[in-house]
């Protein structure tokens, strides 16, 4: 006789063993349900869905201990972002430490059943209040990262003009979205603060105004407080989070007002009466309209999942007419808004969003069918490889939340069965029974999360896979939660398991900020060659006001952070290839100034050209370092002087400012209906010089 010790109840091995003599085997016979454990690790089964209850909603807990405890931890990330200006090695890691104690110890406090809600509350408003001081650490006195210039500059031009729609050449949609730098130029108009300190304040309030709405909906659609903290927790782990979605962007402020309609839209669902819900519905009518002139990708976004929400509600079985009606009408304005809103401003955001999706699309379709290499995982534009921590984390985080998204896509279906069922994905007559239409689709938005890992595989859509894996955080974050709920944790009471997912959880946050932001978190000691953010130093920003002092407004042609820092602090209209076609950086660094490099500088209306002679001094940090067109991309040594000075030996160009590494010609004298420039004042020395004519920089 042959016994296999198993799990299963005494009924389960009799009929089992009925089977066996019916085929003429007498042993005594008790295997293990694989199945049932299958069924059991992807929630197939409403009971292993379930999730406990909470302490009392009205107590704090522990949340003052928290606060203290973050306050401690970004005195640590002040002081290690100081040792990074001062070239200190250990200074990036302690940062990174000082970000996984905010996040830590609060995750455990929020995974742990017995928080309240309020306290859960508390700690989410907490943490996400430290995260923000974090940014304000890295950048506490300026704007340092690349897309926060093309917004400053259409502030600017707000506040200047005090129209709407002046050209932006560093960004030509951002004047038709304006809605971050409408209110910022009315804060600043009112209050009589600079442009970073009122955009510190807009994108502080968006950011809390974000993380609120977050916990709301995600409470609303799972009626559980501790799935709505978790979620919240499993949110910050998206890549844009910590910096990028703070940046002074318009994708800042429009995450938060998509959070915003999403919970205006659940909201006017769950009314108790049907006319009771349309003021609600009127309140999310102006989000979606004030969303469209926002950011035209995330008003995309909020169309689709408003539509598949609608989709859901009218297959919902015990959906009233009424409220199948409303969220048709909702669809219905997401769809018409910025498609209305795209005709009103002549939106060109195709001219730069399909290049970018074709290249992407391309080259995702070349790895598939291996027919080209992909770009090369932790490794820099310039060769430079991540340390070894860094990888390690990353490839832990992408893991863990594959293994959440395993765990807890099919489970977040089941729970979202109305209770009187067992499950809604068996028999097919349940598959219309659930509670939340918007939870439905969130689930199925988990599916783009794959896609922009393959996506981030590629050079050309690194960065479609960085936007659609924010997006589709929204999906990953509640069904992450559920599994970590429901399954993960369980019915476990003790600090351990709490402690270790709490781990999980930061290390996803650590994977997210380092798959952005990596060595480059933090401003280094030293310039680094077109690198964003680590090129932004006093020597470019004092000759771009320069030019404002002396030159007034001129037409420039210069490389990628020279162009930012002279629309800005120089006030200069600069030439790009997103406003006129033209790539001028061509004529830069061409061998000589030759009769088609004459005629570019002429057709694209150039009067003044900026050379920054550190770019002979290695590869681009970002890979570029002009527009990035094809000829740019293919760098592979640095510039050479000679080209970069080749202005020098022309009759026709004067050199009007030099401090030793940067020079300005005035090249004005190229188009014969062109005049040389007149400066607006002089107050002193007009021209720094040193004499130098050519040769390469020592």
């Amino acid at each position: 006789m042959t016994v296999v010790k198993g799990r299963t109840s005494p009924d389960e091995q009799k009929a089992y063993q009925d089977g066996a003599y019916r085929h003429g085997y007498t042993g005594s016979v008790a295997i293990p349900r694989v199945d049932l454990w299958i069924a059991a690790f992807l929630g197939l089964r409403r009971q292993d869905s379930a999730v406990g209850g909470v302490a009392d909603p009205s107590s704090l807990g522990m949340s003052p201990v928290f606060a203290f405890l973050c306050s401690c931890a970004l005195v640590v990330a002040a002081l290690a972002a100081n040792a990074s200006r001062l070239g200190e090695g250990w200074a990036v890691p302690t940062f990174y430490c000082a970000i996984a104690v905010i996040f830590l110890p609060a995750a455990a406090r929020i995974i742990h059943p017995r928080a309240s809600r309020l306290e859960r509350l508390a700690l989410i408003v907490i943490v996400t209040s430290a995260l923000f001081v974090v940014r304000v650490i890295r950048a506490p006195v300026a704007f340092i990262d690349h897309d926060e210039f093309l917004h400053w500059a259409t502030v600017n031009d707000i506040l200047e003009a005090g129209r709407l729609f002046l050209p932006n050449p560093l960004l030509p949609v951002s004047p038709l979205y304006p809605g971050l730098e409408l209110i910022t130029s009315a804060l600043v108009n009112l209050s009589g603060l600079s442009v970073f300190a009122a955009g510190l304040i807009v994108l502080a309030t968006a950011r809390m105004m974000l993380m609120l709405a977050l916990f709301l909906l995600f409470e609303k659609i799972t009626d559980s407080a501790r799935i709505a903290s978790i979620a919240c927790l499993i949110y910050m782990g998206s890549s844009t989070f910590l910096l990028f979605d703070v940046h002074y962007s318009y994708e800042s402020l429009a995450i938060p007002m998509l959070a915003a309609v999403l919970l205006a839209s659940e909201s006017q669902r769950m009314e108790p009466s049907d006319a009771a819900g349309w003021p609600t519905v009127v309140a999310t009518v102006v989000l979606i309209l004030a969303l469209a002139a926002t950011h035209h990708l995330t008003s995309y976004f909020c169309t689709a999942l408003l539509c598949g929400t609608a989709v859901m509600e009218c297959l919902r079985q015990g959906a009233s007419a009424m409220q199948k009606r409303r969220e048709i009408l909702l669809a219905s304005i997401a769809v018409i808004a910025p498609v209305a809103w795209s005709r009103i401003v002549g939106n060109p955001t195709g001219s730069y969003i399909l290049p970018v999706l074709e290249g992407g699309i391309h080259e995702v379709a070349q790895l598939v069918s291996s027919s080209t290499s992909t770009r090369k995982l932790f490794v820099s534009d310039t060769g430079a490889l991540a340390p070894a921590w860094q990888r390690y984390l990353t490839m832990a985080g992408v893991a863990l939340i594959c293994l959440g998204l395993l765990t807890g896509f099919l489970r977040s279906l089941v729970f979202n069965g109305q209770h009187r069922n067992a499950s809604i994905l068996w028999p097919p007559t349940r598959w219309r029974l659930w509670r939340s239409s918007l939870l439905q689709i969130l689930v199925l938005v988990t599916l783009a999360y794959p896609v922009s890992i393959i996506f981030r595989l590629t050079r050309s859509g690194w960065e479609i896979g960085n936007r659609i894996g924010s997006l589709s955080f929204l999906g990953v974050a509640i069904v992450v939660a559920v599994a970590v709920a429901a399954f993960w944790h369980g019915t476990s009471r003790g600090w351990l398991r709490a402690t270790a997912l709490a781990a999980a959880a930061t290390t996803v946050l650590i994977a997210g900020v380092i798959s952005s932001e990596g060595p480059r978190i933090l401003v280094p000691a030293g310039y680094e060659v077109s690198a964003d953010s680590s090129s932004i130093e006093p020597m470019g920003i004092s000759a771009a006001r320069w030019t404002r002092r002396w030159l007034g407004g001129q037409h420039f042609a210069a490389d990628r952070i020279n162009r930012l820092l002279l629309s800005t602090y120089g006030r200069q209209k600069v030439s790009t290839t997103l406003e006129s076609g033209q790539d001028t950086s061509m004529a830069i660094t061409a061998a000589d100034l030759g009769p088609m490099e004459r005629k570019l500088l002429i057709d694209s209306g150039v009067g003044f050209v900026m050379v920054d002679l550190r770019l002979t001094t290695g590869l681009p940090g970002v890979g570029v370092y002009f527009d990035g067109g094809a000829q740019d991309r293919n760098h592979t040594v640095p510039l050479q002087s000679s080209s970069l000075l080749k202005f020098n030996s022309e009759p026709d160009v004067d050199r009007t400012f030099d401090n030793g590494f940067m020079v300005i010609f005035d090249v004005g004298r190229l188009g014969k209906a062109r005049q040389p420039a007149v400066p607006r004042k002089r107050t002193g020395e007009p021209v720094q010089s040193l004499e130098r004519t050519d040769g390469d920089l020592q």
